[in-house]
């Protein structure tokens, strides 16, 4: 078979269309399951095929590991694949600041901060500037979450500090400076964060007209995968590299857009044919991953939505067995039906092949219990991952001080880890004495310690010392020898040892996961430096969905365990969605705005069609909130625009022995109807106990004026209770009106947020 006939083969006319359509703007609509992936990695092979330099095409996508699939892929189509650079946006960001970064005043090996990283910056700052959070209700960590909404819109301070008005709910004038401060010192410790990436990157294509035609001319064709997810910032910077050649091909769904809580919008790629006229929109409708029946329930159920575009989804694969739903008394029972259920099928279902799905982290413990109940083991998706863990990130910060002595934060971390007798007060001297100077504080250290008769200096001379002997002799040292050597010169086993004796054990062993990383890292060639796998390990760890420290190579046969926003991009045979009751799907916060509400069914969708073969729903009359207080759940909404047709129903029986199911003998809307009624009846039964939630004495008034951390001020016009929470609808002249829990609400002005 040729290199043509295997890049076409088994693609339908659509798909070829969209494969062999090069040049100009292209817009892909590609519904759940329908084969996206192969469309762009089909598409760089038929581009490289048809005469264009594999060095000229640019991939970007949102995971490392969506990244080297798609590597792996193209290459083996076109092995001239390997030189296309397929990337996250953040990896291909820092690759281009690596080579550009002299250009904004950084040089080449500047340091990535992490999350830990700027909080850490922060609360220093927060303390040089004398701001306490008993003055503003703030945190480094709330103040963060501005931060984050800044960039990935692409507000500098300048543009903060020009559009005051506009932005001072969020960002009052002393948080400005805050932001300003904290650039600033990014800057003199020659290190960005996540989103400076993006941010700086654009910044060079606005402004540095050499940087943008290097950049324009290098890559003549941009893909961009899973485009429904991308902010601000991400559209802005695929639009301006592809500014000259106007070959930008997004693929994405609409319907499977979930993210809006951190910037993504799903207009651009609505309204991708607007910013681009005369672009070229093809819909692929072909699920190739699920049963027909679930295809058919799914696409009946997004068809509620407004705001998409319209698509007729169908499946390739058979109907298939119909979808499970089942009503349980409570939330425990509902969970234990799960587990047994589970055991009962795993001859046809191995449990690497099954997931269970919820709307929040909190609705995983009854889960868990009972899966440990029934001896099921399980993993979690989206729990500490393994370079968040105390001890990793203690050896990675000194190994980052050693390429870049001008990192404060990993200077503050490890000064006095093990114990050096180097304390709070003596860290503060020395970062005054910093400010005096102008200088870093490792620049400080050197200085204070050249110095005869320096208080400061002899104390911190044998730290100084100590970064010297480790400087020289690692950085010449064979990678795979670099943990051992620092584990072992700074006395790190000892102070496990001593600090944390029930967990010793455990943390010594990720520290030779972490050797391991290192050296299987080292392998890849002779020329891999440091920096290199320093870099590697911070972008790796920017998607949660593939932190959780494993090698799934090496997993052991488990179900699967997460949020329905973390099963994005995962298929499995045979999924469990639960908790769909009012309040939890959709949640109780979004259910009075339209467009949020149209996102949780998004959410609900994108759950139902993980589901390859078989697909169970279920939900519970109850739920337990604090001790013995229960909340009455009314059964989702979305359960009503699902097909009779695809749907057996099933109900705990009033001995919990387990369930009648019914058999389609009569219509789904008598069920439905059933399912209510039994809801209602349930409720009235437990309201005569004491220990069920009830309506509470409202804490605010209509008409009173009132903050809302995400929206700001707005005024109060009525107060309602919502199965057991007091919310009230309030009008927030920037965002219109929302209904929100009152105790989301605090008077104005006397607590706001980021307000002194």
């Amino acid at each position: 078979m040729g290199t043509i006939e295997r890049i076409l083969e088994g693609l339908s006319e659509v798909q070829k269309k969209a494969v062999t359509c090069h040049d100009g703007p292209l817009v892909v609509f590609a519904g759940a399951g329908s084969g996206k992936t192969r469309i762009i990695t089909r598409r760089i092979a038929h581009l490289i095929h048809s005469g264009v330099h594999p060095s000229q095409i640019l991939a970007v996508t949102f995971t490392n590991k969506a990244a080297r699939e798609m590597k792996e892929r193209v290459e083996a189509l076109i092995p001239e694949g390997r030189y296309t650079l397929i990337a996250t946006f953040h990896s291909a960001c820092a690759r281009w600041l690596r080579e550009f970064a002299p250009e904004l005043g950084f040089n080449s090996d500047y340091i990535i901060y992490d999350e830990d990283d700027t909080r850490a910056a922060l609360k220093a700052l927060f303390k040089t500037m004398n701001i306490k959070d008993t003055d503003v209700d703030v945190t480094p960590a709330i103040f963060m979450q501005s931060l984050e909404w800044a960039k990935s819109n692409v507000l500098f301070p300048s543009d903060l500090e020009k559009g005051y008005k506009e932005y001072s709910d969020r960002f009052p004038e002393w948080a400005v400076q805050v932001y300003k401060k904290y650039q600033e010192s990014l800057a003199s410790s020659n290190a960005m964060d996540f989103g400076d990436l993006i941010m700086n990157v654009i910044l060079l294509l606005r402004r540095n007209e050499r940087v943008r035609k290097i950049l324009e001319h290098r890559y003549r064709y941009i893909l961009v995968d899973e485009y429904q997810d991308t902010n601000r910032s991400q559209m802005e910077l695929v639009a301006r590299l592809s500014q000259q050649h106007q070959n930008l091909c997004v693929v994405g769904d609409d319907d499977q857009s979930i993210y809006s809580w951190r910037g993504a919008s799903a207009r651009n790629i609505l309204d991708f044919t607007r910013a681009f006229p005369g672009a070229l929109s093809v819909t692929l409708d072909t699920n190739f991953r699920c049963s027909g029946t679930i295809v058919k329930a799914a696409s009946a159920l997004i068809s509620n939505n407004k705001v998409r575009v319209e698509k007729d989804l169908k499946s390739a694969n058979s109907s298939g067995v119909k979808i499970g739903y089942a009503l349980e008394h409570d939330a425990d029972l509902e969970a234990w039906m799960v587990a047994s259920t589970i055991i009962k099928e795993r001859g046809e279902y191995p449990l690497t092949d099954v997931a269970i799905f919820y709307r929040t982290n909190a609705q995983s413990r009854v889960l868990e219990e009972a899966l440990l109940r029934e001896n099921v083991p399980y993993r979690i998706y989206g729990t500490l991952r393994f370079y968040e863990r105390m001890e990793v990130k203690d050896l990675i910060a000194y190994l980052r001080i050693i390429i870049n002595e001008d990192d404060a934060v990993s200077l503050r971390r490890i000064i006095n880890v093990p114990a050096r007798k180097i304390g709070n007060r003596a860290l503060e001297q020395l970062e005054e004495e910093a400010g005096k100077r102008g200088l870093s504080l490792m620049k400080t250290i050197r200085a204070l310690v050249k110095e005869q008769d320096s208080k400061q200096g002899n104390k911190l001379k044998p730290f100084y010392d100590l970064m010297v002997t480790l400087k020289s002799q690692i950085e010449d040292m064979p990678l795979d020898r670099v943990v051992d050597y620092l584990v072992a010169t700074i006395g790190y086993k000892d102070y496990l040892a001593e600090r944390f004796k029930e967990q010793e054990e455990e943390r010594v062993e990720n520290i030779i996961e972490l050797a391991n990383a290192i050296s299987q890292y080292a392998a890849r060639g002779d020329r891999v430096a440091l920096s290199d796998w320093l870099q590697s390990v911070t972008l790796s760890d920017e998607n949660r969905e593939e932190a959780d420290g494993e090698d799934e190579g090496r997993l052991l046969k488990k179900v699967s365990l997460m949020t329905l926003h973390m099963a994005k991009g995962l298929e499995y045979r045979r999924v469990y969605v639960t908790g769909l009751e009012e309040g939890l799907l959709p949640h109780q916060n979004n259910v009075d705005d339209s467009t949020l509400l149209e996102e949780e069914r998004r959410l609900l969708y994108v759950g139902m069609t993980r589901a390859k073969e078989k697909l169970s729903l279920s939900g519970a009359c109850r739920r337990r909130l604090y001790g013995n207080q229960w909340l009455a759940q009314r059964p989702s909404r979305f359960l009503k625009e699902i097909p009779e047709s695809c749907l057996a129903v099933s109900y705990d029986t009033d001995d919990a022995s387990y369930k009648e199911t019914y058999h389609g003998d009569q219509s789904f809307g008598k069920k439905q109807d059933s399912t209510y009624e039994r809801y209602d009846e349930y409720k009235k039964e437990t309201y005569e106990y004491d220990n069920v939630i009830r309506r509470k004495k409202p804490t605010y008034k209509v008409g009173t004026l009132v903050f809302h951390p995400t929206y700001g001020k707005g005024v109060i016009e009525s107060i309602d209770e919502d199965y057991g929470s007091t919310k009230a609808l309030v009008n927030f002249p920037e965002f219109g009106r929302r209904r929100v829990p009152e105790s989301q609400l605090t008077p104005f002005p006397e607590k706001v947020i980021l307000r002194r």
